[in-house]
């Protein structure tokens, strides 16, 4: 599982929000007696708590913040997604609009700060699609009534063709 996002979603709580599908996965996990793999890129510090950030290390989390994501730049970033991916069968990666810069992806609930340029998503998004292992691919937290200009709408529309074209070669 691979989850571009400013946070972990791995929040305890009674029932399940958008900040608990990876907590709920982890314990699905340990159930049938296997862990969850689970990398993050883009992580804001500020919008994760130390608990968080003890719960992701308990787990065995691999994450990168977004500021490391900016000085490990495109290639650095592949580099992570292909180390990553070389130990799994099968991805899921999940694009989670917040990683995003706030001017880039308006139209999400909490707007990132800083946030991981558009280029840089779109190359771990290509390093996964490429892995050849990339088995579910989604979008989340899209917010049309914040959306301005479809600015997040077109942002999502680029990563997932960046992904199509990578999983199905050059055009011909």
């Amino acid at each position: 599982m691979l989850n571009l996002d400013a946070h972990f979603d791995l929040r305890e709580e009674s029932r399940p929000t958008s900040g608990t599908p990876f907590a709920q996965m982890a314990a699905a996990e340990q159930k049938v007696g296997r862990d969850l793999h689970y990398a993050v890129l883009g992580i804001a510090e500020p919008s994760n708590t130390g608990v968080l950030f003890a719960k992701a290390e308990e787990l065995g989390v691999r994450w990168w913040t977004d500021e490391q994501c900016l000085a490990a730049g495109a290639e650095g970033i592949t580099r992570f997604v292909e180390e990553f991916t070389a130990e799994l069968d099968l991805l899921y990666l999940t694009i989670d609009l917040d990683v995003l810069p706030a001017a880039t992806a308006p139209g999400v609930s909490a707007p990132a700060a800083y946030g991981v340029p558009l280029p840089l998503i779109a190359a771990a998004v290509r390093a996964a699609a490429g892995s050849g292992k990339l088995a579910l691919l989604d979008v989340v937290e899209l917010n049309p009534a914040l959306d301005i200009d479809g600015r997040t709408a077109r942002a999502a529309a680029r990563l997932i063709d960046d992904a199509v074209r990578q999983v199905a070669g050059p055009a011909r």
